[in-house]
């Protein structure tokens, strides 16, 4: 087979096994495995999803039909495509937060909410959302931080609960999270006692059915929803109702092309927080399900459902973390369950919709404030003092920053402080490993330096010595010398593991040992890998050691290391008879430099090249080739 034919299989292997990632028909297969458990899931499903849709299209301003049509979508489109079987998808806090957000930062010209550029960026960003999906980027949710995880989550909880409270007590909803807090003094005087007097049921009926009761096909958002609603029809009530939701089929929103460059920025914004938000509830359900989920497919599915409901006048929808737990509690095994749940919704969307006209704005205040409560991080929240401090750091400033500016910038700064947190800390760690392999490597050098100055017949260097004045002792103290002298023109590198851009000071540090040296060794028996940042400092540490007129010897680089250097131009003043396989080898190269620059600057050095070879029982002319020839009086004697 040719090496063309072979190319081309390759390819076509790397296409099939790419195609096979998105083949959306597997998620069919099996669909009839578990009816009746997957229809009942699906109802009770819908009957959690419900309340949430209402309640969070109208606090994105988009009005109650727009949260119910998202919440439509994500069961029928992203439901059979979804990446794993208990996927349900709608209207959640961070897309609805965000969403209300864009709707203030882009009004029209006469100041009014610019409805065609919210729909528009719901489009686009679900446009976004399937490119993510095809470039197979969400895998990397995994990389993740915790702390940012938990920060973000618990900022966004805070969001929820700041931003109700204002139609939990019947006043109608601020629009920023500044306008919430800024109206708190107000609201003891504006407070209406019979809305107060329906959220504050709702929700005490919400939390006590959550923590006593264990009804599975009857969920406490709904439950709370019959008591509010129940609670508003009383002789007396007067409170703000959510009115009529329109039925039939919606209108269709064609997104303005002229818009499309307004609305990239914020359907970035909406599509990172889909990422986010889907993903992570994939997560949790991997757990609960001890499954794998598919986060390219689910990525897929999600910006096709957001497409989908931007169309039809819907908000921005990602996989919710609450259904999606409701429905692996309450029995489903296959995507019918969120499919049943979608046809009933649309049921309600299309025939059913005047009842919302009896739902109170306070009950629905209420079961977002316990929406906002459940997605605060209990399990870090109560240890926040006892967390290391980086991981305070950065959870403290993805709260802040999710409280106080926006979700986007929140994530961002997070991710930004945990990559340099990591930077940092593998950094600290390269260096405490560089010194404590020192020691060894110092420990390594002096055997090595042994063996090879051991290969030498040393009967005669009392003589040379005392030529010189100087007093050697026995054989083990004329081989130290020997060390010492050759240890104190020679510098040895060892870097280890991956040499990247955060673990490259101690090597511009390094040029301040290279003065009074002969010698450098780079060794990379211990380097698996090397960036560009990695690269260009020994590069620069070999400029230093040639403008120092040290010798550059290199040994044990692999392959891969090699070609990098070389590529980048950076083992040119390395000659290819200085790159060695071997360290041993290197030290000989290094001990004949020393003992030559050692002769040329007529300084007393012990003459190793006038020993005899020994145990490598070479011939003198090889030997004298090998250590590097001496003087004519050492030639001389051994004639």
């Amino acid at each position: 087979m040719t090496e063309t034919t072979k190319s081309a299989a390759s390819r076509g292997e790397a296409l099939r096994a790419y195609l096979a990632d998105f083949n959306f028909l597997e998620n069919l297969r099996g669909l009839g495995t578990n009816v009746r458990g997957d229809v009942l899931a699906g109802v009770t499903v819908a009957m959690v999803v419900l309340p949430m849709a209402l309640a969070f299209g109208v606090a994105s301003g988009l009005g109650a039909s727009a949260g119910l049509w998202a919440a439509i979508a994500a069961g029928l489109i992203a439901g059979p495509l979804s990446g794993f079987a208990w996927s349900v998808g709608g209207p959640t806090g961070p897309m609805t937060i965000q969403l209300l957000a864009i709707l203030a930062l882009y009004p029209t010209a006469d100041g009014k909410p610019d409805i065609a550029l919210a729909t528009a960026a719901v489009v686009l960003g679900g446009a976004m959302l399937i490119a993510l999906g095809l470039l197979k980027l969400g895998r990397f949710i995994r990389y993740t931080p915790y702390s940012v995880i938990s920060g973000f989550m618990t900022g966004l909880g805070m969001i929820y609960i700041l931003l109700q409270v204002n139609p939990f007590f019947g006043i109608p909803n601020a629009t920023s999270i500044s306008g919430a807090i800024g109206e708190f003094p107000e609201l003891v005087h504006d407070l209406q006692p019979a809305a107060a007097l329906v959220g504050g049921l709702t929700l005490a009926v919400t939390l006590g059915w959550s923590r006593w009761v264990k009804i599975a096909w009857l969920p406490a958002p709904l439950v709370g929803l019959i008591v509010g609603v129940g609670a508003a029809l009383l002789p007396g009530v007067e409170v703000p109702m959510i009115g009529a939701v329109p039925t039939g089929l919606p209108s269709l929103h064609l997104p303005d092309l002229g818009l499309l460059d307004r609305a990239l920025v914020p359907a970035a914004t909406l599509a990172a927080l889909c990422v986010f938000d889907s993903l992570l509830t994939a997560l949790i359900v991997d757990n609960l399900t001890s499954t794998r989920h598919h986060s390219d497919r689910e990525l897929v599915a999600q910006g096709a459902a957001n497409v989908c409901s931007g169309l039809v006048g819907g908000i921005g929808s990602a996989t919710n973390t609450m259904p999606c737990v409701v429905s692996v509690k309450s029995g489903a095994k296959t995507r019918l369950a969120t499919i049943v749940m979608g046809l009933v919704l649309l049921a309600l969307a299309l025939g059913l919709g005047p009842l919302a006209a009896h739902v109170p704005m306070p009950a629905l205040a209420a079961i977002l404030i316990k929406a906002g409560w459940d997605i605060v991080d209990l399990r870090v929240l109560p240890v926040v003092r006892a967390l290391p401090r980086s991981d305070k750091l950065t959870f403290g400033l993805v709260v802040i920053t999710t409280v106080a500016w926006d979700l986007l910038s929140a994530m961002a700064l997070g991710l930004a402080v945990a990559f340099f947190r990591f930077v940092k800390d593998s950094a600290d760690r390269y260096e405490r490993e560089l010194d404590a392999r020192a020691v060894v490597l110092d420990h390594e050098r002096d055997l090595a330096l042994d063996a090879l100055l051991g290969r030498y017949d040393l009967e005669d260097l009392t003589e040379i010595a005392a030529e010189h004045g100087v007093d050697l002792g026995d054989a083990d103290a004329r081989t130290a010398a020997l060390r010492t002298q050759v240890r104190a023109r020679m510098e040895v590198i060892r870097p280890h593991g991956p040499l990247f851009f955060g673990a490259v000071a101690w090597l511009q540090d390094a040029v301040q040992n290279l003065r009074g040296r002969d010698v450098l060794i780079i060794d990379g028996g211990d380097l698996d890998s090397v960036d560009l940042s990695g690269a260009y400092a020994l590069g620069d540490l070999i400029a230093a050691a040639r403008r120092e007129g040290l010798l550059v010897i290199t040994s044990n680089l692999s392959e891969t290391t090699t070609e990098v250097l070389d590529d980048l131009h950076e083992l040119q003043a390395v000659p290819v008879e200085c790159r060695f396989t071997s360290l041993d080898d290197a030290l000989l190269r290094a001990v004949s430099e020393i003992e030559a620059r050692a002769h040329r600057r007529r300084v007393a050095p012990i003459k190793i090249s006038s020993l005899r070879c020994r145990v490598w029982r070479t011939s003198r002319a090889r030997c004298r080739r090998v250590i590097g020839g001496g003087s004519r009086r050492s030639r001389r004697r051994r004639r």
